[in-house]
């Protein structure tokens, strides 16, 4: 198969998975999903740079280069203030985590709406740990901000989110 092949069967196969990927970066349906068609351009154009290395390897490749679509575009728009802002004064204290049953009785379109809620910074930093497995200094790196900023922002997310948990389980 050519390049043009792979990359379109990866688009019938990954692409709601990668668009996915694209809407926990930026909330919005329409930027994400230009942000998608954005890195399937890229795929194409860089597809020499792939590296087959078995099962999975194509799927991890084009995670990535949607990842980067995404923190690129974020890095000329809204990341601008998150990195200007200084280190967070909130308190980032680890709060009551929700029962495990309610987590566990929300849908994932449901959880994820609740990350989209989640300020710019704090959701490009939650997605970056824990869906794409950064380390914090990587995290730091790539959004040029301080490793503690990463720490401090990565808790405040998990706070807020476990707040939008209790409060749905309060409706319930």
């Amino acid at each position: 198969m050519d390049r043009l092949e792979v990359l379109e069967k990866a688009y019938a196969d990954l692409g709601g998975y990668l668009l996915a990927v694209c809407r926990r970066y930026v909330s919005d349906a329409d930027t994400s999903q230009d942000l998608f068609q954005d890195g399937f351009v890229a795929a194409y154009t860089h597809f020499h740079q792939f590296s087959d290395r078995g099962k999975g390897s194509l799927k991890a490749w084009l995670t990535r280069i949607m990842v980067n679509t995404c923190l690129q575009y974020l890095r000329k728009g809204d990341l601008k203030k998150l990195q200007s802002l200084e280190e967070c004064t909130v308190d980032a204290t680890q709060c009551e985590p929700p029962a495990a049953e309610t987590v566990e009785a929300l849908s994932e379109t449901q959880i994820l709406e609740m990350i989209a809620e989640l300020p710019i910074g704090e959701r490009t930093v939650f997605n970056m740990y824990v869906f794409e497995d950064y380390s914090q200094q990587e995290i730091a790196r790539a959004l040029g901000i301080k490793r503690g900023a990463v720490a401090m922002r990565y808790q405040r997310a998990r706070n807020t989110l476990a707040s939008k948990i209790r409060a749905y389980e309060k409706q319930s």
